[in-house]
C-alpha cells in the first residue's frame, strides 16, 4: 500500500461557541462518547440517534446504500464501537470481519489489500490503495468516479507540477464523515507520486484549494522525497505551517481552526500538529505556551504570520536535514 496522509476538510466559517468547538474537537479525537457531553442542541437528535443507544438508530446505513453494504456495515460497526469505547482496541474484532467477509484465514489488516482492492474493483467503484488508518481507525473511502488532471502550483519559493485525481459521487467518506455527522471529512490525501482531491468540495480559485488543499498536499510530496520514512505528526506540522506561510483572507479561518482542534496529548496527527503549530509560533509572537484568544491573532499583521511560519518552516527543514545526515552517517 501506497503511504496516504490525509487531509481534514474545514468550513470556512468555524463555529464561535466554546462547546460546539469542544464537541467537534472531540469527535475528531475519535471520542463521541465525551462529545455526547457537549453536543449543541441542533445537533443532539441526530447525533444522540448514532451514539447514546445500544445500538444505532439512525438512518446512515440507508442513505449510503451501494453495492458494497455489507462490507460498509462491518466498518460501521468497527467505527461506533471504537469510537464509544476509547480504553478498548477493535482492530482485532475488524479484522476478523474482514476475514471472514473475504473468505480469507485470520491474518493481520495489511494483508488484505490485495484482497480489498479486487473486492473495490469488482464493483466497479474506486477506494484508496489498500485499507489504512485516518488517525487511530482504520477507514473505508469509497467513490464511484474520478478524472486525472495536472496543477501547476508555487509552494512558498518553489515551483511544482503535481498529478491530481479529481474523486467525485462518494459512496462513504469514512469514521471522521460519521462521527461529525457529515461536517469535516477527508478533504483529500496525498500518496507518494500524487494527490486525491475530494473533487465537489472545493472552489478550485479559492485559497482553501490552492492553499490548504494543493499547498498542503503539495508539500507533503516534497517531504517524502525529502525525508522517506517521515512520520505522520511532522508531515503534517510541515504541512500546517506552510499554509499559514502561504494563506492570506483565509489565514484567521485556519488559526482558529487549528487551536479549536489542537491536543498536543492526542494519538492522532492531525491534533497533535495543530497544538505543535500553534504552540511554537505562540513562543514567537506572544512569549507563551499556547495563545488562544483569536482576537490576539487577528491583532497582528497578516505578513508577519506568514514570515514567522515560513521561518519555522525554513528552521525544520534544516534541522531534519541535519537529523537524516546523523542517521545516515550512524548506519555508514
Amino acid at each position: 500500500m501506497r503511504l496516504i496522509l490525509f487531509i481534514i476538510l474545514f468550513p470556512l466559517c468555524t463555529y464561535a461557541q466554546s462547546d460546539s468547538a469542544r464537541f467537534y474537537n472531540l469527535c475528531l479525537d475519535a471520542n463521541a462518547s465525551r462529545a455526547l457531553q457537549y453536543v449543541p442542541a441542533r445537533l443532539a437528535p441526530e447525533f444522540e440517534k448514532r451514539f447514546k443507544y445500544e445500538n444505532d438508530q439512525s438512518d446512515y446505513l440507508l442513505k449510503h446504500t451501494s453495492g458494497i453494504d455489507s462490507l460498509l456495515v462491518i466498518f460501521h460497526r468497527y467505527w461506533r464501537q471504537s469510537l464509544l469505547d476509547t480504553a478498548q482496541n477493535y482492530d482485532g474484532e475488524l479484522a476478523t470481519e474482514l476475514c471472514r467477509f473475504f473468505h480469507v484465514e485470520n491474518q493481520p489488516i495489511d494483508s488484505l489489500n490485495a484482497t480489498f482492492n479486487a473486492y473495490i474493483k469488482s464493483k466497479q467503484l474506486f477506494s484508496t490503495d489498500g485499507i489504512g488508518k485516518v488517525g487511530r481507525l482504520y477507514d473505508l473511502l469509497v467513490w464511484r468516479k474520478q478524472t486525472d488532471t495536472t496543477y501547476s502550483l508555487h509552494l512558498n519559493k518553489e515551483h511544482l507540477n503535481v498529478h491530481v485525481v479529481l474523486m467525485q459521487n462518494f459512496v462513504t467518506l469514512g469514521w471522521e464523515d460519521y462521527a461529525t455527522l457529515g461536517k469535516f471529512y477527508p478533504g483529500g490525501w496525498a500518496v507518494t507520486d500524487a494527490l486525491y482531491c475530494v473533487s465537489d468540495s472545493y472552489d478550485k480559485k479559492s485559497e482553501k484549494f490552492l492553499v490548504s488543499y494543493l499547498a498542503h498536499e503539495g508539500r507533503h510530496l516534497k517531504d517524502y522525497g525529502l525525508f522517506p520514512g517521515i512520520k505522520g505528526k511532522d508531515l503534517e506540522y510541515r504541512a500546517k505551517l506552510t499554509e499559514l506561510s502561504m494563506a492570506d483572507s483565509m489565514l484567521f479561518p485556519l488559526i482558529k481552526f487549528f487551536i479549536s482542534n489542537a491536543n498536543k496529548n492526542s494519538v492522532n496527527d492531525h491534533p497533535l500538529a495543530n497544538y505543535n503549530v500553534m504552540s511554537d509560533l505562540s513562543k514567537r509572537l506572544f512569549h507563551k505556551e499556547f495563545e488562544d484568544d483569536i482576537t490576539k491573532w487577528k491583532a497582528l499583521p497578516v505578513k508577519k504570520i506568514n514570515n514567522t511560519a515560513y521561518r519555522l518552516l525554513k528552521e525544520n527543514t534544516k534541522a531534519m536535514r541535519s537529523s537524516y545526515k546523523k542517521k545516515k552517517n550512524d548506519k555508514a
